[in-house]
């Protein structure tokens, strides 16, 4: 009976202890739930953070480099202008710093994702090159290229991330160089039949690092004691980046250094390989191309030709716009096959240029789809594939996907011409015959002042020489050019803001692009720079900083329309009283039209709006008013010229 008693006291101690356990158990789980909660919401609450953080501070700094281009236009004073520019190049440091701190956040949180594809190789190396050609010019620096001839010309990897890494180096060498060289080593080793080890390595002859700093490279938000490196603006965070990226692939990212004497960083990684064809001599491919846009002259003008060049990447564009400025042709841009399918349908061209290796739809694909495309008045002409593809046999293949002809990058710009010159329509071209026509035109254009009312187009921001190139020279059709530019700006604006509401990048990059075409085909620069930028932004799908942002280029919509109104109004009176031989009469104003449009220039003064302020008040001083109010406008455009809007603002107070 004892032991029975025992072993049921020992059975109801076990089942006690079970169920003890069991709610630990579920008081455990409890805990780790809440637990996980509480980590999600802290994960969510840093989501929303980065993000207010990345518009609070894009939006001050977007507001201030936008009215810094403002000064820069228009400051005569090269003082004020320096202080301008060391405005621009702070504000852009911190833009970058703002967008590696949102970068390095998704590395952390793990959420960066590797994104393979197939690439070619020249093509990546044409676009690294392309990227930093800029600063290397400007600091006079050589490039050595050291790429080899037998490196299978296509592979298969994350070709967006392997280009922000070597980019990041190229960037990195560029602005710690004074002087000397930057050298880009591209090799290889075979790892099986169908993979490699990448082997990339980028040394300068800068001013190098401590060995005792080397360490903290890598380190997130570090900077390094060199008084040299900090006046560079180096935050560490970069190469931070760069590190976990090459890590990401498998990959390892090393740096020598000698303090005084330069740096290499490199890296290795494994990339599968698609094509084993030898990419050849890319190097000399180069040097030739930089040669002969060295010795350029162009071998023709086509004022009214007009070519259409499609290129996923915005710096071969611009290189191809550059390489074609000397000819005048008319020259619109496609970022992608399903853009120039739109183009075309709205737009007949005589040539398209078509690069190959584009992402969802390549240059074969587009191709296609243009032969297929019904009403398509483009349908026939000739289009050339612009590719990196220079092995054997590649000329036949574009030729058997359809393509009249094919030119290699980078782009030689005696054999882009030649090509073009074959292609276009023989009654828009004008061949040079080895005399420069530019250079005479622009000697022609310099004798002559501008007249008085093409001075009033400069002073509103049109670069006069440039349109009236676009225009080959003829003065009446640029006018009409203009009036035409003038009707189609409010109708731009208004499709941009409705894309920009309803959160349409595509739709929103379309318009951007046209508006970037027209205002360079006018000489309005600093419009077309704005909506180029806002292209990239879109493209990239960039929605927050395309909202930050497009408020400045409305602005300056909104300023060169009203401006152009004045202009336009007053050509069309000028033309009219032209046998007259006098001035125009001034017009009459009731005095409530008067002070409404007082008030307006009111409201425009409380906003800080120095451009369309002097637009207002121009307009004002064309009605017939006493020589009081005659005063007070002079007092008021004087006190805005001088920035000062707070005394032009009591100016026109003291009047309301």
């Amino acid at each position: 009976m004892g032991q029975i008693t025992k072993k049921t006291a020992a059975k109801a101690e076990k089942v006690s202890s079970l169920s003890r356990a069991k709610e630990q158990l579920q008081q455990k789980n409890v805990e780790l739930k809440a637990a996980m909660n509480a980590a999600q919401k802290a994960e969510g609450a840093r989501d929303i953070f980065l993000a207010n953080m990345s518009h609070e501070l894009r939006t001050p700094i977007n507001t201030i480099l936008g009215l810094n281009e403002l000064i820069l236009r228009e400051s005569q004073e090269e003082t004020i202008k320096e202080y301008a520019r060391d405005i621009r190049q702070a504000g852009n440091v911190l833009l970058t710093l703002v967008s590696d701190i949102l970068d390095f956040s998704k590395l952390e949180a793990d959420r960066l994702d590797l994104n393979e594809g197939i690439y070619d190789v020249s093509s990546l190396l044409n676009d690294l090159i392309n990227s930093v050609s800029v600063p290397l010019r400007r600091k006079r620096l050589d490039l050595k290229l050291e790429i080899a001839q037998d490196m299978p010309y296509k592979l298969q990897g994350d070709e967006i991330h392997i280009r922000q890494i070597i980019s990041n180096l190229l960037s990195n060498a560029v602005k710690f160089t004074e002087k000397g060289r930057v050298t880009l080593y591209f090799q290889w080793k075979e790892i099986t039949e169908d993979e490699i080890e990448l082997n990339v390595i980028v040394k300068d002859t800068g001013i190098g690092i401590k060995e005792e700093d080397i360490p903290k490279l890598f380190r997130a938000f570090q900077r390094m004691d060199s008084t040299a490196r900090s006046k560079n603006d180096r935050t560490g965070l970069g190469l931070a980046i760069t590190k976990r990226l090459v890590e990401m692939m498998g990959g390892e990212l090393s740096v020598q250094s000698v303090y005084g004497k330069g740096s290499a960083f490199s890296f290795h990684i494994r990339q599968k390989v698609v094509d084993r064809s030898p990419l050849g001599d890319f190097d000399k491919n180069y040097r030739e191309s930089l040669r002969s846009i060295d010795d350029y002259h162009e071998r023709f003008i086509a004022p009214m030709g007009r070519v259409l060049i499609v290129d996923d990447n915005a710096m071969n564009l611009a290189v191809a716009q550059g390489l074609l400025k000397g000819t005048r042709l008319q020259v619109d841009v496609a970022s992608s096959g399903e853009e120039c399918l739109e183009l075309i349908k709205r737009k007949t061209y005589h040539v398209i240029c078509m690069d190959h290796m584009m992402p969802v739809m390549d240059g074969v694909e587009t191709l296609h789809a243009i032969r297929k495309l019904e009403g398509n008045p483009s349908r026939d002409i000739p289009v050339i594939a612009l590719t990196a593809n220079a092995v054997a046999g590649a000329r036949e293949l574009y030729l058997n996907e359809g393509f009249q002809d094919y030119l290699t990058k980078p782009i030689d710009a005696d054999k882009f011409e030649n090509m073009l010159i074959e292609y276009l329509p023989d009654n828009v071209v004008y061949l040079t015959h080895n005399t420069d026509i530019s250079d005479a035109y622009e000697e022609e254009e310099a004798d002559n002042e501008l007249s008085i009312k093409e001075s009033q187009l400069y002073l509103m921001g049109f670069n006069i020489r440039n349109g009236l190139k676009y225009m080959g020279g003829d003065r009446v059709l640029y006018g009409k050019v203009l009036q035409d530019f003038h009707s189609i700006l409010q109708e731009k604006e208004g499709a941009l803001k409705d894309f920009l509401k309803k959160g349409d990048m595509p739709g929103y990059m379309i318009i951007v692009h046209s508006l970037k075409g027209n205002a360079r085909n006018v000489g309005a620069d600093d419009l077309a720079d704005e909506a180029f930028e806002l292209e990239k932004m879109a493209k990239a799908g960039q929605l927050e900083d395309v909202s930050v942002r497009s408020p400045i280029l409305f602005s300056m919509m909104s300023a060169m329309r009203n401006s152009l109104k004045v202009y336009l109004d007053n050509e069309e009176k000028l033309e009219v009283k032209k046998e007259e031989e006098e001035a125009p009469k001034v017009e009459k104003i009731t005095e409530d039209d008067w002070r409404k449009a007082l008030q307006e220039l009111a409201d425009r003064l409380d906003d800080f709006d120095g451009e369309t302020s002097i637009v207002k008040i121009r307009e004002l001083k064309h009605y017939d008013r006493p020589e009081s109010d005659k005063k007070m406008l002079r007092l008021c455009e004087k006190a805005v010229k001088d920035f000062a809007y707070d005394v032009a603002l009591e100016v026109v107070n003291a009047v309301l």
